[in-house]
């Protein structure tokens, strides 16, 4: 798994927060183990606290998928990308939820990429906690990109 808009160790670009766009980046994949059935992504950050608090779950993308493309719908489902399923965070909207730390607090973002044994039995527009959860349960490899992000406070 690579992203022609995220370079591991790097910092998020503002187009992937909500101090920009707010948009979900893309991700390219080259080749994946067999047998796998299903592609998975699920991106969590990184404060330094207790819990990695998760802002974005998408499961069920077809195998033969070469590219997840930016700036996918806030939808709980993801037709161009053969009906695959978003997630939502508790009492929030479906898809991609951008980070948004306070100004002065770093963050690093952990995109994690699953290839899962099986396409998932878990219904669209479901928590990202359920869904991770079943994802974890399927796996056969994953991979990982990290990247920081900080908001300069405005003086």
């Amino acid at each position: 798994m690579s992203s022609p808009a995220l370079d591991p160790g790097g910092s998020l670009p503002d187009r992937f927060t909500c101090y920009g766009a707010g948009e979900s980046p893309p991700f390219d994949f080259e080749r994946v183990p067999e047998p796998t059935e299903a592609l998975a992504i699920v991106a969590e950050y990184d404060s330094g606290g207790i819990t990695d608090p998760i802002f974005w779950t998408l499961w069920n993308v077809p195998p033969d998928t070469e590219r997840i493309p930016a700036g996918l719908p806030r939808s709980a489902t993801v037709q161009s990308l053969g009906g695959a399923a978003q997630g939502r965070p508790e009492g929030g909207e479906v898809g991609y939820e951008p980070p948004c730390p306070q100004p002065g607090q770093p963050y690093t973002n952990r995109f994690q990429l699953y290839a899962l044994g099986e396409v998932l039995d878990v219904a669209d527009g479901t928590d990202h906690d359920t869904a991770s959860e079943a994802i974890g349960d399927a796996v056969l490899a994953s991979q990982q990109i990290a990247v920081d992000f900080e908001r300069t406070p405005t003086p």
